[in-house]
């Protein structure tokens, strides 16, 4: 897909009011609204509605199709009771600027013979919309003026009312035939009449809308599981495209009449309001492209079946609440010292029960900065963001990042004994945890590197791990980007004051290219002083902590508040980012912020030592990795990335007796993002926080990065099946079938 043509953000055109939603254009098209509860998004639902009943009314019905459609704003509903606080908006907000009695009719998405746990779709229109809504007209008109609005002779009352405002504005579906039926055994006899109700309503709706059964609005609800309308996964009538009423048969026996997935994607708008946890999964089957086949997406999701093309995508709204977008928490649980500790996760549960799990290990900036990668990784894969633990910070500063060290050791032989890959991905600050990981395998932190036959069998086991999952090092930071920090801040402060160009490229190399290791420069060397002494002798302080903590209370008060909240999740950005914004900070600990900082540089020259020793522990035992960062990273050096990339290729090609990259069995990848627009932007964050997909170019970049960790880790994984340390996975062989022959890609920028 080329991100060139990508739409940027767009804004609702128009006057804007209380409901008004800033809805974002994600990349496939989609119109996302985030609310920070139900209520917020069902205000922003109803103005779509209303939006889109104004331009029927002002534009679109002089060139509709047919009679009925230039007279009638026409609108199928589904059932749920997440459309309930659409309704309750739709009354309260637009009785009064939608001329409802004359102008709008509804249709039903599905009806049912009778289940257990069913809502009618029929009834909870009439229920929580029609009723409210005569109560409300008749509050405001008059029962008088409204009964003869709607052609009723007086005396009339509230009964009187409701029935003609039914009968006039819901299109029904009969099936009390058929549950008769089936209540009574007779199911042959059930079955036609089931048929029969539906061909009756298919012809009503074609009658009325033309054989394309396209209505002007479509408002429903989805599941968990990705379920659209009537349509669960792996229901077969998904196959049929064609537009029709369909008659779906359930597990307990029940017949469901349905409109299909053919009326479904020919509604000129879909407006899904979504609430209640765990919706992310499908959200984001949603919105990630997929590397398997279509139609199998499809029925593993329907919800999928909207993104069939970009034309479709583009008349899907979607509203949903912060609490739809939470993940599922996970548990790691271990031991240390003998005392029994556990470690959160914020996990994607994958699609494949014995595929790849990955593991996200986040930055300074906190857990969320890998929101987009738990929604836009392959959908096979089950993806878990650690979180710190509250244990290090009670920790002294030189045992913050071994503690964290085994703890991600933990987690990756958990993984790997069930017979899964477990490749793990970090960004900035965790690329000290990555040689602290490496660094462990050893043991002796100052010592030899022994062979893989002379390590302990746990780490015999991690090391085969690393190999078969791989390291995905995402603007992994190092000591030496202290310098490279501070040469970028002179650059910024001159171009404030003295209208400079922008540079953030810093020094221009770290190591002494002169040298057949890596030895640091002299301009980019890291020294005693590059340590934030201050700090450390700050964080010791008595009283410190409280202090840094009311930091935290003050920002969690701050977002408790509505306007703040609904600020935050509607601005124009991408949705990932309001996400983000909001969550981040309600959990953000600026203490332990503080901690890690202070760790990370109280003794820089012996960390960068290690640095590089954890380099060559990944050369002497052959595990794969990948390096990405932003060419223009701020805070982290891209020339280092790729110096150090150089020196892993030169030495692995000796190592493998080979004389080009593209030869080697053990991969050593560097990909150097390159920015599109052609001036470098002011804010100094932009390219470090590449994964959080903080600018639309973030948005786009992102995908970029999910596919180039998708092609590592599948071809680590297909490797490692094929010498027997692994299972062959489904999802790996799919994804070569689709790849197959494309160029693997070596050094090489990203546009």
């Amino acid at each position: 897909m080329n991100s060139k043509l990508l739409p940027r953000s767009r804004r609702l055109k128009g006057k804007r009011n209380r409901g008004a939603p800033v809805l974002v254009q994600e990349e496939a098209g989609l119109h996302v609204s985030i609310s920070a509860d139900l209520p917020e998004a069902a205000q922003h639902a109803a103005h779509i509605f209303q939006e889109k009943y104004l331009e029927w009314l002002k534009r679109g019905r002089f060139s509709a199709w047919g009679q009925y459609k230039r007279s009638h704003f026409v609108v199928a509903v589904g059932g749920g009771n997440t459309l309930k606080a659409q309704y309750q908006a739709l009354v309260q907000q637009h009785s009064d600027d939608i001329d409802w009695l004359t102008h709008v009719r509804f249709f039903l998405l599905e009806e049912s013979s009778g289940e257990s746990n069913w809502e009618s779709a029929e009834n909870s229109l009439v229920i929580n919309f029609i009723v409210p809504l005569a109560n409300k007209l008749m509050n405001g008109k008059g029962i008088r003026r409204l009964a003869d609005a709607l052609d009723l002779q007086l005396p009339v009352d509230q009964d009187d009312i409701i029935d003609k405002m039914v009968a006039m504005m819901v299109n029904p579906v009969n099936l009390a035939g058929v549950k008769k039926a089936l209540d009574a055994g007779k199911r042959p006899l059930a079955n036609r009449l089931a048929r029969e109700e539906a061909q009756r309503y298919q012809r009503d709706i074609c009658n009325r809308l033309g054989d394309a059964m396209e209505f002007h609005l479509i408002i429903s609800g989805i599941g968990k599981n990705g379920a659209l309308g009537a349509f669960e996964p792996y229901t077969r009538e998904l196959l049929i495209t064609e537009p029709a009423a369909l008659i779906i048969k359930q597990e307990s026996g029940a017949l469901r009449l349905a409109l299909n997935r053919g009326v479904l994607i020919n509604a000129e708008c879909v407006s899904l309001i979504v609430s209640g946890t765990h919706k992310l999964r499908a959200l984001g089957r949603l919105e990630m492209e997929e590397s398997t086949d279509f139609e199998q997406t499809v029925m593993e999701t329907p919800l999928r079946m909207l993104r069939q093309s970009r034309e479709i995508a583009e008349r899907v709204y979607i509203f949903a609440d912060e609490q739809a977008l939470h993940f599922e928490e996970t548990l790691f649980e271990y031991s240390e010292k003998g005392v029994a500790m556990q470690n959160k996760a914020e996990t994607r549960e994958g699609a494949e029960p014995n595929g790849t799990h990955i593991l996200l290990l986040h930055g300074f900036m906190g857990l969320f900065s890998f929101t987009s990668f738990l929604v836009r990784l392959p959908s096979a894969w089950t993806v878990s963001a650690l979180h710190r633990g509250s244990h290090a910070k009670t920790l002294p500063d030189d045992e913050i990042f071994p503690h964290y060290a085994r703890v991600l050791r933990k987690a990756i032989l958990k993984i790997w004994r069930q017979g899964r890959p477990a490749p793990y991905a970090g960004h900035s600050i965790a690329g000290v945890i990555s040689d602290h990981l490496l660094l462990s395998i050893i043991g002796d932190y100052d010592g030899p590197i022994p062979s893989y036959k002379k390590l302990p069998a746990e780490s015999q086991q991690l090391v085969d791990a690393l190999r078969a999952g791989g390291i995905i090092q995402l603007a992994t930071w190092a000591p030496t980007d202290g310098p490279h920090t501070g040469q970028n801040i002179k650059s910024l402060v001159a171009h404030y004051r003295k209208n400079t160009p922008l540079d953030y490229s810093g020094f221009g190399s770290t190591y002494d290219n002169r040298a057949k290791n890596l030895v640091q420069n002299e301009d980019a060397a890291v020294t005693p002083e590059d340590r934030i002494a201050g700090l450390g002798k700050f964080l010791d302080r008595r009283g410190a902590k409280a202090l840094i903590n009311s930091f935290n209370g003050v920002m969690r008060y701050l977002l408790n508040n509505k306007t703040v909240q609904q600020r935050m999740l509607n601005t124009d950005s991408p949705y990932v980012l309001r996400l983000v914004g909001n969550r981040l900070l309600k959990t953000a600990s600026f203490y332990g912020l503080a901690k890690e900082v202070n760790a990370a540089l109280h003794d820089p020259v012996e960390y960068q030592q290690r640095h590089i020793k954890a380099l060559d522990i990944i050369l002497a035992y052959d595990i794969p990795l990948l390096s990405i960062v932003h060419e223009d990273d701020f805070l982290v050096s891209a020339a280092r990335h790729r110096e150090e990339h150089d020196y892993l290729v030169a030495q692995r090609k000796k190592k493998e007796g080979v004389s080009r990259e593209s030869e080697l069995k053990v991969p050593a990848r560097y990909i150097a993002i390159k920015r599109e627009q052609e001036n470098l932007p002011a804010d100094p964050l932009n390219p470090h926080l590449l994964i959080m997909a903080t600018s639309y170019e973030g948005n786009s970049i992102a995908r970029q990065i999910t596919a180039a960790m998708t092609r590592f880790v599948n071809e680590n994984a297909d490797r490692a099946a094929k010498s027997g340390k692994i299972k062959p996975q489904a999802s790996v062989r799919k994804w070569l079938r689709e790849h197959a022959g494309r160029p693997k890609g070596r050094k090489r920028k990203l546009a």
